[in-house]
């Protein structure tokens, strides 16, 4: 009896370390998978490609910027025109936090330059977090909010 309660216990312990190393796979690759996005978020604004944010916005997206303007889609896609992205760096000690199955939360510090409306140059340190929807199989940006770096 003791010999299967030990195989028992030794089969649950291997199962849970399978199971912690498989979650961590998971996390890790979502990890990558919604940096690549965020990145390419950056690339639409920096590119001025209203097409290519209006598909990865979710139509009920709220992004909150450093200085305290808030939009939605519609009205992010709308300024794009007039916002230049000069130069852009992400630290590379960016983090995913799960929220739900579906849910998930991006972290991340960047430093950026930009212009608007042609005025002067702004360089800004931030703290990011992009919350991403799965929704319909795709994820998709539903907040982006910045916190200034001093």
């Amino acid at each position: 009896m003791l010999d299967r309660r030990s195989m028992i216990v030794a089969g649950a312990v291997a199962l849970t370390a399978l199971s912690a190393t498989a979650h961590a796979q998971d996390t890790a690759k979502l990890r990558e998978e919604l940096m690549a996005l965020e990145k390419g978020s950056w690339d639409f604004l920096r590119n001025n490609n209203a097409v290519g944010m209006r598909g990865f916005l979710a139509d009920d997206a709220l992004l909150i910027f450093n200085d305290g303007k808030r939009y939605n889609k519609r009205e992010f896609l709308a300024l794009m025109p007039d916002f230049r992205l000069t130069s852009l760096t992400i630290e590379p000690t960016y983090a995913v936090r799960m929220i739900g199955p579906d849910v998930a939360t991006l972290l991340y510090r960047a430093t950026y330059a930009s212009t608007f409306k042609n005025g002067p140059a702004e360089t800004s340190r931030v703290i990011s977090s992009s919350v991403y929807a799965r929704r319909n199989g795709a994820w998709l940006s539903v907040l982006y909010q910045e916190t200034p770096i001093k």
